[in-house]
Order: C-alpha cells, then sequence, then structure tokens
C-alpha cells in the first residue's frame, strides 16, 4: 500500500485518511488508534478511534479532518532525536556490507 495515495491537502494542512490498525497522534501528543472505518455505500461515514487507554470514541469523517492527527511513526521520532537524517533502521538490510 502506498500511504501517499492515501493522504490530501486541506487547508494548507497534510491531512491523512483513516488506516485501520495505525496510530496517529494529536497536536498534544495523545495516541489515537483508527480501530474500524464504517462506509455507507463506497464512502466512508464513521471513524471509531480508541486511545491508549482503550476508551472507544467514534466521529464523522469531518469530526476525523477537525482532529488535525498526524500519522504516528516511532522510527521518525528516534532519528529525530538522534539528529540522524538516515531513513533505514538501525541494522543494515540483509547482504548490504
Amino acid at each position: 500500500m502506498n500511504l501517499l495515495d492515501k493522504e490530501h491537502r486541506k487547508t494548507g494542512r497534510l491531512i491523512h485518511q483513516p488506516i485501520p490498525g495505525y496510530w496517529y497522534t494529536s497536536v498534544v501528543g495523545q495516541l489515537q488508534q483508527v480501530r474500524v472505518v464504517l462506509h455507507e455505500g463506497r464512502q466512508p461515514r464513521r471513524i471509531v478511534l480508541e486511545n491508549i487507554n482503550g476508551r472507544r470514541t467514534s466521529v464523522s469523517l469531518d469530526g476525523w479532518y477537525r482532529l488535525d492527527l498526524t500519522l504516528h511513526s516511532p522510527g521518525n521520532d528516534r532519528r529525530r532525536r538522534r539528529g540522524s537524517r538516515d531513513p533505514g533502521g538501525d541494522t543494515p538490510e540483509p547482504g548490504a556490507r
């Protein structure tokens, strides 16, 4: 799956489509996982979110966009703290020298 196909620009900000199983971070650092995307026909209508404490909430698709969430990637956070721009992990790929 190409995640770049799931992103849209709205009001000058990068907005992510809800992907079940993926974690997102709010502007205050709270983690939210998309549990289910409910569809009506072929259109997504509601998103069920679960926070790190297990509390579930349901929001409309418009409500999802107002949450201002970003896709959470712990690997990017670790590299940022280290000051590295290396896009790879800490271990080399098999067959690499």
